[in-house]
C-alpha cells in the first residue's frame, strides 16, 4: 500500500466531515445528483467566518483531477458526489476522451450536471 499524499488526505477529511454534518442518507444525496439537483453541492462562495477563512482560499480554485487515476477520496471530494456516482465514474475507466465522459455520465445526470462535473476532471 502506498502512502496517501497531503491533498488526498485533506480531501478525505473534507468528505468525512461533510458526511458527518448532513442529516440526509447517501441514497438521498445520490438521488439529488441523479435528478440534477445541486442543492446538496458545496456552496461556491467563500464564507467570512474567521475559522473558514483559511480554507476558503483553497476551495476557491478548482484543481481538476485525472479521472482515470483518481482515488475514491479524490472523486468523492467533488462537490455533490456520492457513492453511486463514484461507482459510475469508475465503471467506465479508462476514459479516452471528454466526449466519452459526457456520453457515459450523461446516462445518470442531465447535461448541466455533466458540464458542472467536467470542471473537476481531466482525462489523461
Amino acid at each position: 500500500m502506498r502512502p496517501i499524499d497531503l491533498r488526498s488526505w485533506l480531501a478525505l477529511c473534507a468528505v468525512v466531515a461533510a458526511a458527518a454534518c448532513t442529516a440526509k442518507s447517501d441514497t438521498q444525496s445520490d438521488t439529488a445528483i441523479v435528478t440534477g439537483d445541486t442543492s446538496m453541492a458545496a456552496p461556491a462562495t467563500a464564507t467570512t467566518t474567521p475559522a473558514a477563512s483559511t480554507t476558503s482560499s483553497s476551495t476557491a480554485a478548482i484543481v481538476p483531477i485525472n479521472i482515470n487515476t483518481a482515488t475514491d477520496a479524490q472523486i468523492l471530494a467533488i462537490p455533490g458526489m456520492g457513492p453511486r456516482m463514484l461507482r459510475e465514474f469508475k465503471e467506465y475507466r479508462p476514459y479516452t476522451s471528454i466526449e466519452q465522459f459526457r456520453r457515459e455520465i450523461g446516462k445518470y445526470v442531465d447535461k448541466a450536471e455533466v458540464a458542472r462535473l467536467e470542471q473537476y476532471i481531466v482525462i489523461k
